[in-house]
């Protein structure tokens, strides 16, 4: 784990960096990253069923990329991290619960989303793929007309699917990805909607699996998450993806987890 920014960069990320506005000292924080500092406990909601991203390591513990970039902005934040385990269907309700502070949970950069949340800087990007068995003569998109697709129901891969599949194309919701792609593997579908970073892992942990990518239909980013409003929490967190983008060591998180160089680095706006 790279080092934690010196601290006596702390007070000008977390205050001289911020605008002074109506009722507030200068660089005096406000909304959640106030109270942040003044509990010293930043909340993060995970999705641990999405390794490399993340997962649990041989211990029990929660890892990957998304885990390793969150511990990376609690230490630079001086305060402790509580990770929060959720769902795929739980994680933007969280935030808008304030259950959590901040996802780090793979939410896609979409209108959709944009619509509940604030986005940080993009730091990722997904690949919405269909997987066939391996003997599948399908290679296209206009060859899967006709035939019978898995998507799992209530994720951005379904939802970029539905508005893409040949319109005579039989879409078969399911509860979860892994299940999607077992009803391809299996017969039940003649082809599976999933994401790149699944097809991947699956394809390392279980070589036997009939399964392979045929041709990818879309990309997003994904970016920490934020409520709406939430300014100041959100200018600091942009200001530690550039100061660590510059150092290094987001390119360090995404070798160690992702095993190349980040398909896209902070950008802003």
């Amino acid at each position: 784990m790279p080092p934690a920014l010196p601290r006596r960069l702390l007070p000008a990320l977390a205050t001289g960096l911020l605008l002074p506005r109506p009722g507030h000292a200068a660089g005096e924080a406000t909304g959640t990253l106030g109270r942040v500092f003044r509990t010293g406990i930043l909340r993060v909601g995970v999705w641990l069923e999405a390794p490399p991203w993340g997962t649990y390591d041989h211990d029990g513990t929660p890892d990957g990329a998304e885990v390793a970039l969150a511990r990376l902005l609690a230490r630079d934040l001086g305060v402790r991290l509580r990770l929060q385990r959720l769902a795929v269907r739980d994680r933007i309700p969280a935030l808008e619960e304030d259950r959590v502070d901040i996802l780090a949970a793979l939410v896609p950069v979409v209108p959709t989303t944009r619509r509940h949340v604030a986005f940080a800087s993009p730091h990722g990007e997904l690949s919405v793929t269909v997987a066939t068995t391996r003997r599948s003569p399908v290679r296209s998109l206009a060859e899967l007309a006709g035939l019978r697709v898995a998507l799992p129901d209530n994720t951005f891969a379904a939802e970029e699917a539905r508005t893409l599949l040949p319109p005579d194309t039989t879409q078969l919701l399911l509860p979860d990805l892994i299940g999607c792609i077992d009803a391809a593997a299996h017969g039940r579908a003649d082809a599976a909607v999933s994401y790149g970073w699944l097809l991947r892992d699956l394809s390392l942990s279980r070589p036997d699996l009939d399964i392979e990518p045929r041709f990818t239909l879309t990309h997003a980013h994904h970016a920490l998450a934020m409520r709406l409003g939430d300014g100041d929490l959100l200018r600091f967190v942009n200001t530690f993806l550039f100061l660590r983008g510059a150092d290094g060591s987001l390119a360090e998180i995404h070798e160690r987890y992702l095993r190349g160089t980040p398909e896209v680095g902070p950008v802003f706006r």
